[in-house]
């Protein structure tokens, strides 16, 4: 298997080649690296899909006044630009607007960040970004694994990952009042 090298790119380069695609280049800043993101695949796309509305039909029960958004890029510290797959912020932490989102970015760092892993995403969703999250006041973390049907929570302020299967419920403090079978998020 072939090395992939990816193109070293400083912030303000990345921001002008999304700002002059309109955000539209599937590429991520993350380390000083220009990464591709490729399209998830369907069983990764399909539990992404499913949690996301999940959250959303959350939001509408509760009225929670956060900001829930999918595949938009993020300014976290360091330069670093990535794109989670779903991220929440919660109405406390919203930054107040026109600043907030700048056409494809959002300006702030996200409470709650779900990454779902595809083999084209693994390895970086489950190292760097990972790191990344933890190290940039990202509350917690949902890393999704359609491979093992089974959904890890991270967080900053523990020393052991949670891992709920198929069987479990997956909860959150941070939503209070989500509730959401993970065997929902594999059924494809």
């Amino acid at each position: 298997m072939a090395t992939v090298v990816h193109p070293r790119v400083d912030t303000w380069e990345f921001e002008a080649l999304q700002e002059n695609s309109g955000w539209t280049i599937n590429m991520e800043l993350i380390a000083g690296e220009a990464v591709l993101m490729p399209p998830l695949g369907e069983r990764a796309s399909s539990a992404q899909g499913k949690l996301f509305m999940a959250l959303c039909r959350w939001q509408e029960e509760t009225a929670d006044e956060g900001v829930l958004l999918q595949d938009v890029f993020v300014a976290l510290p360091a330069g670093h630009r990535p794109a989670p797959d779903i991220s929440w912020w919660s109405a406390g932490r919203r930054p107040s607007e026109p600043a907030a989102l700048r056409w494809g970015m959002r300006q702030s760092v996200p409470d709650l960040v779900v990454e779902v892993l595809s083999p084209s995403t693994r390895q970086n969703d489950l190292g760097v970004k990972r790191e990344l999250y933890m190290t940039s006041s990202v509350r917690e973390l949902w890393l999704v694994d359609p491979d093992a049907h089974t959904v890890t929570r991270v967080r900053p302020d523990l020393d052991a990952d949670e891992v709920f299967g198929e069987g479990a419920t997956l909860e959150s403090a941070l939503l209070a009042g989500f509730a959401f079978e993970v065997a929902r998020a594999f059924k494809f």
